[in-house]
């Protein structure tokens, strides 16, 4: 069956060359690199890398990597909210470099990429305990593997994203599978650069510079995380919003885990101070000098707390009680405190009806996150060699493998509940008869939106809804207006709509737990996906439909379900791949630590006996 390929938002000839150019002229260059690295000739970079290792007091495989890593990942945040900012400012790309917010997202992934070859190419001893032979003599790091992979599959979501337009229609969501794709491979490079400051701790032993990048890395990882929810923190959230909350709880109770089961007191306020001063730069950034939208974004403030007063009380001895605790108590007061956070600053906020679901799952996420974390802290501790995570307890085979199985249990407790809740509906049955009160009138009109819902039961399923307003996007900016109550069944937008030009206007209503519907008010003419123009005219009927249909217009309708599928399966394996490479390469480079703590303290023994 022949499929006919889309054309809006895909890449022409000369961005295709381009991009290959690019990426090719890099390749040489790295190949380079490492062809006179590993034949034993001077490079720029290899004298740049041992005076930066003997400043900081690093092996040179691990000197330049910190920097290059935080600049690209900086740029590749900047990029992603840039980007989708503009998306629901103007509307769809012209391709994909169709607008200058996605070249930092293409050379921070660039950058991660090298990140990971710099040290593969520069590796040479002290190494850490366990490595990966490439050939005869040539051992590179856990983690530069792994920095490596994620960077590249980030890379590969490129392509794949031009791939996928010309087979879909431009995907409009943060969570198609391609975006996913890019977004997931540069979020998950953080977990290898905790990695590698693990590695050069066992080499090197602890110092402050290396706890700052410590602190500054989890700080990146809550960053990071916080990209899964832009959509919400935009107020165009196209999936139910219960996954807002959830979301807010993997993240804080995973990072916060991770950084104060291994530290000590008030650490998790300093990666709170990175994540704030960076990510409200960023939101800055993006409205003020660029002109765009306000990326809002949760505090996280209680969440830092709440980790402090459970390590506070309980102590951080036991990594797994910490994290537990940490995460039932974020999964409820700190969704809670976001919650109330929701009525001060975010567009949407959550309404008082979805709060007990929100703790139910939030529970369940927040243990879950919390094993994670701990079961992350306890390998990155036995990377380091910390001296409390060798004792004979934690390397006997027995104890390690119930940390596997913990770990195991969180990620599937928290995997599982996500998905739960991820599928979407659209069987609301409503209808309305919609009412126009002009503001403006020519060339530009606006107008109050009333709508009369029906059937008779229709208001009361509204009245527990977990959003309905009346939006406007793509036609410059962002409008979105809660519908307020007039009378039974009547309700009326708080502001006007625009009317015109290339805005897109329509009525939003989610209801509980995961209808999300929506109905139009006005769209233009789009030719080049074959779309009328639709406008609602005084006293008509009209129908909620899926709100994809509204949200998501460029999108084909035209494409066999199993195409669909197949593309969010791929997605789920390149997903699963990068966990497994995570726990296999985290797991490995911790068993070369016991093995070296184990050594040493047989050697430690032997010396004390003579």
């Amino acid at each position: 069956m022949a499929i006919p390929l889309a054309t809006t938002g895909t890449a022409t000839f000369d961005q295709i060359a381009i991009v290959t150019g690019v990426v090719g002229l890099l390749y040489v260059a790295l190949a380079v690199l490492l062809w006179r690295e590993r034949t034993g000739r001077v490079t720029l970079v290899g004298r740049f890398a041992d005076t930066i290792g003997r400043l900081d007091g690093v092996p040179r495989w691990a000197a330049l990597t910190p920097y290059l890593h935080a600049v690209s990942l900086l740029a590749c945040a900047f990029g992603v909210w840039w980007d989708i900012a503009v998306h629901i400012d103007k509307g769809r790309d012209t391709g994909p470099f169709g607008t200058p917010a996605h070249y930092p997202i293409f050379f921070g992934i660039l950058g991660v990429i090298v990140s990971g070859v710099l040290p593969i190419a520069l590796a040479r001893k002290p190494l850490p305990a366990r490595t990966i032979k490439l050939t005869k003599g040539w051992r590179i790091p856990c983690s530069a593997a792994l920095i490596t992979v994620c960077g590249t599959f980030a890379l590969v979501g490129f392509p794949l994203d031009d791939v996928w337009h010309r087979l879909f229609g431009e995907d409009v969501t943060l969570w198609g599978p391609t975006h996913l794709l890019m977004i997931g491979g540069v979020v998950f490079s953080i977990f290898a650069r905790l990695l590698a400051i693990a590695e050069v701790e066992q080499l090197m032993g602890p110092n402050k510079r290396r706890l700052f990048q410590e602190l500054v890395s989890v700080g990146a990882l809550l960053i990071a995380w916080d990209l899964f929810s832009t959509e919400f923190n935009y107020g165009v959230p196209q999936f139910p919003l219960i996954l807002q909350p959830l979301l807010i709880v993997f993240g804080a109770a995973m990072a916060f885990t991770i950084l104060r089961a291994r530290r000590g007191p008030g650490t998790t306020f300093a990666a709170l101070a990175v994540y704030l001063l960076i990510r409200g730069g960023i939101a800055w950034a993006v409205a003020e000098p660029l002109g765009e939208i306000v990326g809002h974004f949760p505090l996280l403030i209680v969440e830092a707390v709440l980790v402090e007063l459970v390590a506070l009380a309980l102590g951080n001895k036991s990594r797994f009680r910490l994290g537990l605790v940490s995460g039932v108590l974020i999964g409820t007061a700190g969704v809670v405190a976001e919650y109330a956070w929701s009525h001060v600053w975010m567009p949407i906020p959550w309404p008082s009806s979805m709060l007990p679901a929100a703790i139910g799952y939030g529970v369940i996420v927040g243990a879950g996150a919390g094993l994670v974390g701990a079961w992350l802290a306890t390998r990155y501790a036995e990377v380091a060699g910390e001296e409390r995570a060798i004792g004979i307890k934690y390397i006997r085979a027995v104890a390690v493998r119930r940390t596997h199985q913990l770990g195991a249990v969180g990620l599937v407790a928290v995997v599982a509940t996500v998905f739960f809740c991820v599928p979407r509906t659209a069987d609301a049955g409503v209808s309305g008869v919609v009412s126009l009160e002009r503001v403006a009138t020519g060339a530009e009109p606006t107008a109050y939106v009333t709508i009369t819902m029906s059937p008779p039961d229709a208001a009361a399923h509204v009245d527990r809804a977990r959003w309905f307003e009346a939006l406007a996007w793509q036609g410059g900016g962002l409008v979105f207006h809660p519908m307020k109550k007039v009378a039974d069944g009547t309700y009326r937008s708080a502001d006007p709509l625009p009317m015109y030009g290339k805005w897109k206007s329509m009525i939003r209503l989610h209801q509980a737990p995961r209808d999300l519907v929506a109905s139009w008010v006005y769209a233009p003419e789009d030719l080049a996906i074959g779309k009328p123009a639709i406008q609602v005219s005084n006293g008509q009927t009209v129908e909620f439909v899926n709100e994809q249909q509204t949200l998501r217009r460029e999108e084909r309708t035209d494409v066999p379900r199993w195409m669909w599928n197949a593309g969010y399966a791929l997605l789920a394996v390149v997903g699963l791949l990068e966990v497994i490479g995570i726990a296999w390469l985290v797991g490995r480079g911790a068993r070369g630590g016991r093995m070296r703590a184990a050594h040493l303290a047989a050697g430690e023994r032997e010396r004390e006996t003579a």
